[in-house]
């Protein structure tokens, strides 16, 4: 299977991102026809043999570096899949961004960047109060890793005081506006 959701409009048809949000994206040949893309209810996709399925994980994975111009294959829901990689295209569309990576929520979204961005040994600064989810994520989880969590309370005085204490490079800076 040929994944083909991947796509750019093309340079001359300068339309409004409003527009191009209606079916950027998506080709209806790729699914029976359907006008709009249709909604897959599915966790699993179909591979023409296991030596396919196993290269598809093996992209999904970072195990091997894809060659110039080679689609990724569907894999599994969780790594991708026509709704997610429709949605994070057209949302590059309308930021202009050259990528995006959507999440089933907002703590899953924290936590899979700081656990990208940090290392043993780093420090986070973040301000106070956080969100509770991200508070335990970071003063009780990422310590376990060997990561510095440092609060900061106030203007730029605080940071100077802070500072000092910190024992490792700041990697990540978290500002985050109340606890909701």
């Amino acid at each position: 299977m040929t994944r083909r959701y991947k796509s750019h409009p093309p340079a001359a048809k300068a339309r409004h991102p409003e527009s191009l949000m209606m079916s950027h994206a998506y080709r209806p040949e790729w699914s029976e026809g359907a006008v709009k893309s249709p909604i897959f209810q599915t966790s699993t996709f179909v591979f023409r043999s296991a030596e396919e399925g196993k290269h598809f994980f093996s992209l999904a994975y970072g195990l091997l570096e894809p060659a110039p111009g080679e689609p990724r294959g569907l894999v599994y829901s969780r790594i991708n899949n026509p709704d997610l990689e429709i949605l994070e295209e057209r949302l590059c569309l309308w930021d202009g961004a050259e990528a995006c990576a959507v999440f089933g929520s907002g703590m899953a979204a924290i936590a899979t960047t700081l656990y990208e961005l940090l290392k043993p040994g780093d420090a986070v600064l973040f301000s106070e109060p956080l969100y509770g989810g991200t508070d335990h994520l970071l003063k009780k989880v990422l310590v376990r890793w060997g990561v510095q969590p440092v609060a900061i309370r106030g203007g730029k005085a605080a940071v100077q005081i802070v500072a000092e204490k910190i024992l490792g490079p700041v990697m990540v800076v978290v500002v985050a506006h109340g606890s909701h």
